[in-house]
């Protein structure tokens, strides 16, 4: 059985996140001028353990093994720095894992990424902890699908309530089958800002295909919504001036996570999200990251409104 007083136990790849800002995407054969150059860490996974520790909650981080060059020194620090209990190696003969995230002005976003022997490594990851945790929180992207495939199977044998973060992957088939009857699951993805009138419709077709007890879907400046068997909730997003949208659906999670381990109901969850994330995109990279009484003073000051 979980243990309610367990921490919340993260499992993704660990990167360095180069975050590049350009006036606007160039067209093919063509250039732009680079603004800025910041580092950060990927993927949602590690964010999402940050945040999540910065609003108080215990959280321990599954990922993979790093390098003892500059960037994985790097990775290394912001994660004590943030208090985030972790289990990897530091390997001299690995490279660190790196993705380059490009946003413009209009906070659209690609990015590119390097991910040397993260699969090997996450393979032979321990997942013992998982048998401790209050809940789980996966991310289940293309590239480690079988990883997460493995940690779902613990979490069900652990009977831990767990939170599958697709990230706007499409649900594959043997991930389809590993949670088919997964008690208490929660499953989210995103849909970009244009597609937002489409969330609904992706939000109940997830939960209709998986079974799962909340379906959520965020699009960005348009809020998030979350659909059940028989329920359906919407939350707006509160407005602020957006300095950057990097693992801002990280945030998201963190507030959802923090208020299900609670307790809380969904609508309630999703607020705290909501306002977590909202909070992120308006400070720098490097700030610290909001606390829990942060956070519920701006959801309650701030009025969420709709574009």
């Amino acid at each position: 059985m979980s243990s309610p007083a367990g921490p919340v136990v993260c499992v993704s790849y660990l990167a360095l996140a180069e975050l590049w800002t350009v006036p606007q995407f160039p067209l093919a054969n063509h250039g732009a001028e680079i603004r800025g150059i910041e580092w950060s860490v990927a993927a949602d996974g590690p964010m999402t353990a940050a945040a999540l520790a910065s609003m108080g909650a215990p959280v321990y981080l599954i990922t993979n093994d790093i390098g003892t060059d500059q960037q994985g020194s790097f990775v290394t620090r912001w994660l004590r720095e943030r208090d985030v209990l972790s289990a990897f190696a530091i390997r001299s003969e690995v490279s660190t894992p790196r993705i380059v995230v490009t946003a413009d002005d209009n906070h659209t976003r690609t990015w590119f990424a390097h991910l040397p022997e993260v699969v090997a490594s996450l393979e032979r990851a321990d997942l013992a902890p998982i048998a401790e945790a209050s809940f789980l929180y996966v991310d289940c992207y293309e590239l480690i699908e079988q990883t997460a495939v493995r940690v779902i199977e613990a979490g069900r044998a652990a009977e831990v309530p767990m939170l599958l973060n697709l990230g706007g992957s499409s649900l594959s088939a043997p991930v389809a089958a590993a949670i088919a009857g997964y008690p208490h699951l929660l499953i989210q993805t995103n849909v970009d800002d244009v597609e937002h009138q489409e969330a609904v419709a992706v939000a109940a077709s997830l939960q209709e295909q998986t079974g799962a007890a909340w379906a959520i879907v965020t699009a960005g400046s348009f809020g998030a919504v979350a659909v059940s068997e028989t329920e359906e909730v919407a939350v707006l997003a509160f407005p602020v001036e957006v300095r950057h949208t990097h693992c801002a659906g990280a945030a998201f999670s963190a507030g959802l996570l923090y208020g299900q381990r609670a307790g809380w109901a969904m609508e309630r969850s999703m607020v705290l999200g909501s306002a977590s994330g909202a909070l992120r995109c308006a400070r720098h990279h490097s700030a610290p990251l909001p606390s829990l009484d942060e956070i519920r003073r701006f959801a309650t000051s701030a009025n969420p409104v709709h574009p």
